[in-house]
């Protein structure tokens, strides 16, 4: 079995949040899956590339599903401020300096080497996210060359036979809310030493071939659509096989590659659709789409009449009283992390990490002043109470989504429509 690595870090908050965060997103998340987590190597030097859909959220589900402890090279201009250089610097983030940001000086980047090369020759992990920015897109943008040129000028100087790239994918079901799906997947290694030969005789085309080649494994491991007028037409397939799958909603983290590659092979054969298909299925989508939009439930719940089972009336009777706890005492915090990202975030990429940064942070502040207020107090119900309020929170998210899966299906079974939307259904999934 191996150990959690997290304290062998040098920023002093990387380990304490990042447990804090792993405990708060099983709760923030409806379901994480992880694909070959445990395989990232505990005593090599490690580069991850890492694609870039969401702000902070990647590189908050990598420090909390990934053992080792993480360097993550992050846009410069954050660092600019000395309150927040230092609070990056605690959670092992660096800068790195980029001309789209408006930085010509090269001896910036020269330090941030140093300091990429220093880490790895301790056999340290750092993550790069290679597209350079994030975007929410189910696509995989093209490698920036940065990475190639870190990795290549530190074999140069340390000849580390075992410098390795790992082509990492960072999904998510939507991104834009809380309760969504998420999926890390973890590639195989590219070392280092196998491109230098080229490198030696031409630095240029080793380059390119490298960031190729970490291009074509992040293909694998990421959701991509060849086509950004496609993007609509991919969410409504992929809602339609989602509708389809019997996804328990416990555990709350799964080692399953299963849902990723089904969703996959999905996007996979929209690729290989001709204009004319597209169009036949984008036509049959938004009819179906419209007929289920005047009902009241929704694809998964028509999808699920065993949901409607009556025997689950008894789960809705002995939940109620804790649902209510776990309401009222992570009302709060809801509020809060709303209002802020509303009243800070402009872009969307944001939304969800502004979200889940405020909560945790606030969590922290909330769950120590109850618990020391209940220690003052000397009560033990209200000490248990207050140790259990994460588990009440958790339960507060997932009963109503309980509810709302059984009171749907239950309206959807005995809906007079039902053949006619289960024809208009066959259709939208001709594909």
């Amino acid at each position: 079995m191996k150990f959690s690595q997290r304290h062998k870090c040098d920023g002093p908050l990387y380990t304490f949040l990042a447990n804090a965060a792993t405990v708060l997103s099983k709760g923030f998340f409806r379901k994480i899956y992880l694909n070959n987590t445990k395989q990232v190597p505990l005593d090599a030097p490690v580069i991850l590339a890492v694609n870039h859909p969401l702000a902070f959220m990647d590189p908050i589900l990598l420090g909390c599903y990934l053992d080792t402890p993480l360097y993550f090279m992050t846009r410069g201009d954050v660092f600019e401020k000395p309150f927040y250089r230092k609070l990056m610097e605690s959670v092992n983030m660096f800068p790195v300096y980029r001309r789209r940001d408006g930085y010509n000086h090269r001896d910036r980047n020269d330090g941030v080497f140093e300091y990429v090369q220093g880490k790895l020759k301790q056999k340290k992990v750092v993550c790069i996210f290679v597209e350079g920015e994030h975007h929410l897109e189910k696509r995989v943008n093209p490698v920036q060359k940065g990475i190639a040129r870190i990795a290549f000028q530190t074999y140069e100087k340390d000849r580390l036979d075992d410098l390795q790239i790992l082509p990492v994918g960072c999904n998510y079901q939507s991104g834009k809310c809380m309760r969504d799906d998420t999926m890390i997947n973890v590639g195989l290694p590219i070392f280092i030493k196998e491109y230098w030969d080229l490198y030696q005789q031409n630095q240029a085309l080793a380059i390119k071939k490298l960031c190729d080649d970490i291009y074509s494994r992040l293909l694998e491991l990421c959701y991509h659509i060849n086509e950004p007028a496609d993007d609509l037409l991919g969410e409504q397939m992929l809602d339609r096989y989602r509708a389809e799958q019997k996804v328990p909603l416990l555990p709350a983290v799964e080692n399953n590659t299963g849902w990723f590659q089904g969703e996959k092979a999905v996007l996979e054969k929209l690729n290989n659709l001709s204009d004319e298909q597209k169009a036949s299925l984008q036509a049959n989508n938004a009819a179906y789409q419209q007929a289920l939009s005047q009902l009241p439930f929704r694809d998964d719940a028509f999808m699920h009449p065993e949901w409607a089972r009556w025997n689950l009336v008894f789960l809705f009777v002995l939940g109620f009283i804790p649902w209510i706890l776990g309401a009222i005492s992570l009302a709060p915090l809801l509020w809060l992390s709303k209002w802020v990202t509303a009243k800070t975030v402009r872009k969307i990429e944001y939304e969800t990490s502004v979200m889940l940064g405020v909560a945790l942070l606030a969590g922290i502040l909330y769950f120590t002043l109850l618990l020391l207020i209940a220690l003052l107090l000397a009560s033990p119900w209200l000490i248990g109470l207050v140790i259990l309020l994460p588990l009440l929170g958790w339960w507060s998210m997932l009963y109503p989504e309980w509810w709302t899966r059984w009171r749907e299906s239950r309206k959807a079974l005995w809906h007079p429509q039902r053949e006619e939307l289960q024809a208009l259904r066959a259709k939208a999934r001709q594909f």
